[in-house]
């Protein structure tokens, strides 16, 4: 295969990285010799513009990162953002509206370009605790700037029943979401994924080949996208047994899942 024509866009969590949520340096070689025999390499996350440098320094990326999973297409490079969608104004009314329904322990993080943001009417209901998830600033709602590029909520002790009452509060209020975790919902712009942003950036860069590699339901559009698509065995999708998208299976992430799609990538 002419790996000049191909764009890999990886997941970072639990699919790049391995122990201990750090990415494994077979991983980090692996990538480096798919670059210089010509291919592109970039990874697509929910994380924003602010932080991928703290997580994804050190991986030999040589494409723009597909950030907030699929709203911001963002060249770290020229410090530009190629592309970028929004939420609605509808939407974020309902968001702000369904707040005070919300269950004690449901945090709520509020994405734009550059910047997370916890409401400090959410993080005083959470008794100011620190949030495991990344930077953030806690400005009063009404303060938070828009527009928003994605809403998370999750439950902050990691209880899975939580996040079954979020979702009827989502159904009530007809906000369309994808759980992707057990303790987590993700809303994004309308006709927003991983997908849709990685076919995007395949043409931008003027390349004719996706291949995709992602381990949870908020990787499906971009593996259902790809070309070629790969999961790690053991991962949630692998476990799923309503997951038939047609895929390659590569070795768990603790085992160098992306090594092993690149040394696959070469036999083709």
């Amino acid at each position: 295969m002419n790996f000049s024509e191909i764009l890999f866009v990886s997941d970072y969590d639990n699919t790049l990285t391995g122990e201990r949520h750090l990415v494994p340096q077979e991983n980090i070689e692996a990538i480096r010799a798919f670059a210089e025999a010509g291919g592109a390499f970039t990874i697509a996350s929910g994380r924003g513009k602010r932080e991928w440098r703290e997580s994804f320094e050190g991986v030999p990326v040589n494409a723009p990162f597909i950030l907030g999973n699929g709203a911001v297409i963002y060249d770290s490079v020229a410090d530009e953002v190629l592309w970028s969608s929004f939420i609605a104004e509808e939407t974020q009314r309902k968001i702000i509206e369904m707040f005070d329904t919300l269950p004690e322990d449901c945090l709520v993080l509020i994405e734009t370009v550059d910047r997370v943001y916890v409401p400090d009417e959410i993080y005083d209901r959470l008794s100011r605790t620190p949030i495991p998830f990344g930077e953030q600033l806690h400005p009063a709602l009404q303060q938070i700037p828009v527009p928003w590029t994605k809403v998370t909520l999750a439950s902050v002790e990691l209880k899975p029943e939580t996040m079954d009452l979020v979702q009827q509060e989502l159904d009530r209020y007809g906000l369309s979401s994808i759980r992707s975790l057990p303790i987590m919902y993700e809303i994004a712009p309308e006709n927003v994924d991983k997908g849709r942003s990685a076919r995007r950036l395949m043409e931008m860069m003027g390349r004719r080949f996706l291949v995709a590699i992602g381990d949870a339901p908020n990787d499906l559009a971009m593996l259902a996208a790809a070309d070629l698509a790969f999961v790690p065995e053991g991962s949630l999708l692998a476990e799923d047994p309503t997951f038939t998208l047609q895929h390659v299976r590569t070795v768990p992430c603790e085992q160098c899942a992306v090594a092993d799609a690149i040394r696959i990538l070469k036999t083709m």
